[in-house]
């Protein structure tokens, strides 16, 4: 089952699945939503994207660029790379960097899209192994029965400070400048693309969200949501219905895989 959209949930007749499904929402301050993401079981490969640039179109950098990497990963490329680690690292931060020259030719085509851009995240299961590249601060957690795991390092102005021992991790989450991101597509500057691989183990789930979620809720309570609640679809619903919640303040999207 392949899915691309921003609404909440599958639309149609598309049954959603107890293990993996994805959701997205506004939010309750912002008037529209900028993320999107895209959802393809048949490719286990899954991808968010969180826009930005507001009134210059971010929604349709996250769409685009969320559009171009699913079609990147084509089922004979992914054929192509499947237990290789090394061809797979390369072609998820080719895809990226490709996915950025794209959005940056249509922002120069354009004057209403300058400035337009994203952060995002690209995941990609091979049989026990995840694969993950991103460019921002779009997340990847691993939820055990134990603990929730971030894979994924921000590429922002606070962790960079994080990363040099000038603020500690807690600082980072209070900062008011915690949202400054110093990586995105379709920036002018040079991005590089991040990539990491995780060796899932049985009822692993995946969680891959945006800033929207992670900035509203605390790790512990996103792991309890996330260990109470079994279909994937609850899960989605329950974490975007907390985050709203805790004050909503930016777009919300989720997705959830269950290895």
């Amino acid at each position: 089952m392949a899915f691309l959209g921003r609404i909440f949930g599958f639309p149609g007749k598309l049954e959603p699945s107890e293990l993996i499904y994805g959701a997205t929402d506004k939010g309750v301050v912002r008037k529209s939503n900028e993320d999107f993401f895209s959802i393809d079981e048949r490719k286990r490969l899954f991808i968010a994207a969180d826009g930005m640039g507001g009134h210059n179109a971010g929604e349709v950098a996250s769409l685009h660029a969320t559009k171009i990497l699913n079609q990147y990963f084509s089922e004979d490329l992914i054929n192509e790379i499947r237990g290789n680690p090394e061809l797979i690292s390369a072609e998820m931060k080719g895809a990226v960097l490709y996915a950025h020259q794209k959005i940056m030719e249509m922002a120069g085509k354009e004057k209403r899209y300058r400035g337009m851009g994203c952060t995002i995240i690209v995941a990609l299961i091979d049989e026990t192994e995840l694969h993950l590249c991103h460019v921002g601060d779009t997340r990847a957690y691993i939820c055990k029965n134990t603990d929730l795991s971030l894979l994924t390092t921000d590429h922002s102005y606070v962790q960079s400070l994080v990363n040099k021992g000038d603020m500690t991790l807690e600082e980072a989450r209070k900062s008011p400048i915690r949202n400054k991101i110093t990586q995105a597509i379709g920036v002018p500057e040079k991005i590089k693309p991040e990539y990491t691989h995780y060796q899932l183990c049985k009822d692993d789930k995946l969680l891959l969200c945006s800033d929207g979620l992670w900035d509203m809720l605390p790790d512990d309570t996103i792991w309890k949501i996330m260990k109470k609640h079994k279909p994937a679809q609850e899960i989605c619903k329950k974490l975007i219905e907390k985050a709203k919640t805790a004050g909503g303040k930016d777009n919300i999207t989720v997705i959830v895989a269950y290895n």
